[in-house]
């Protein structure tokens, strides 16, 4: 057994992993490249998940962890030169900006402080100053507990037709997406829909299917367009697939829709209230400015300095796993991700109960 196999996992992603997710995992493996049987399982698994973001539109399902469909929306769009707004009050924000100047694109970053939302009339003022192919922003910024309220700014994008890109990887599943406002809307099979890292999930406008046709790049394994070519137009993948990972994933989405999505969102918010009144009872402050901008997935508490301490004796005293921030923000911010699996009020109760002696021990 692994030193902590049994210790709670309260953490923004990897979550626990629900057993009968391990067991839809266990079953024995079609052979994703020749079984049609195989190519209609991914197909109802496709549906599904339209379900769960709430579009009519293509959705893929691509093998690689969540940052594969970052990377994979602005490689398959963005040519040398091409201008991209991105748009920051996080790390993954900023993260975008890396990924456009990789792939020969001008990042214009517009930042917005880490524990502030962002605001449409700033994004406004910029747009008419460039002339913009694409905008990138985040939904959840995951390592703040910062919940971004997109739909103006997407508004506003729409009217001057930049196309949109958004991170909902630690959102979806968990909390209201306007994914029918967005051209490419990217999720992660670790975050709300509680299976193993390994997939990552997107939908694709018609829209941004018209600018990926264009894209002039060469490239395989982050092209969004050799799936269009591929499974879209020939019910071929265009390698391998990770079939006992979408087995799982599968698993997951039967859940949540079984529990019915819109009770799944109540539930995130009820455990995140639960979680945010019991840290201002012991005394813990939350890092994002406002109650109201504050993830239901995750709650991030401000404790300057000591978060790795705290960590580690949540971790060794009371078996529980939370995570720190990153970066800059490592030993200031102390995280505990109620999302999908852990979702759950008594796994959030005991975790608070552990916080609660360790701060005031």
């Amino acid at each position: 057994m692994l030193k902590g196999e049994k210790m709670l996992m309260m953490t923004p992603g990897p979550t626990e992993v629900p057993e009968s997710v391990r067991k839809a995992m266990s079953r024995p493996i079609h052979n994703p490249d020749i079984d049609e049987d195989f190519f209609e399982f991914y197909r109802s698994l496709e549906e599904k998940l339209r379900e769960i973001y709430g579009v009519e539109e293509d959705v893929l399902i691509l093998g690689g962890e969540g940052i594969l469909g970052l990377e994979a929306s602005i490689a398959s769009l963005i040519n040398e030169g091409e201008k991209v707004l991105c748009i920051s009050n996080g790390i993954f924000g900023d993260g975008f900006a890396d990924l456009v100047e990789m792939y020969g694109g001008e990042a214009v970053v517009l930042e917005f402080p880490y524990d502030e939302p962002i605001e449409k009339e700033r994004v406004e003022s910029v747009i008419g100053k460039h002339d913009f192919k694409a905008s990138t922003m985040v939904h959840c910024e995951t390592p703040t507990g910062t919940l971004n309220d997109l739909g103006g700014v997407l508004e506003r994008l729409k009217e001057n037709d930049i196309l949109t890109i958004v991170d909902a990887v630690s959102s979806l599943g968990g909390t209201p997406v306007p994914a029918e406002e967005i051209d490419i809307c990217i999720g992660g099979s670790q975050k709300c829909f509680s299976s193993p890292p390994g997939l990552t999930v997107l939908s694709v406008s018609d829209r941004a299917w018209r600018l990926i046709n264009e894209n002039e790049r060469k490239h395989l394994y982050t092209s969004l367009k050799v799936w269009k070519d591929t499974w879209l137009n020939n019910g071929r993948f265009p390698y391998t697939h990770l079939v006992s990972n979408l087995y799982g994933l599968d698993e997951s989405i039967e859940m949540i829709l079984e529990e019915g999505l819109e009770e799944v969102h109540r539930r995130h918010e009820r455990v995140a209230q639960i979680c945010r009144e019991k840290g201002r009872d012991i005394g813990l402050e939350l890092f994002p400015r406002s109650e109201d901008i504050s993830s239901p997935t995750v709650t991030a508490f401000h404790v300057e300095g000591k978060a790795l301490q705290l960590q580690k004796k949540m971790r060794e005293e009371k078996d529980i796993l939370l995570a720190t921030s990153l970066l800059d923000l490592e030993d200031d911010i102390l995280r505990v991700g109620h999302m999908g699996y852990n979702a759950k009020e008594e796994k959030v109760q005991r975790t608070m109960a552990g916080l609660e002696a360790i701060v005031k021990c």
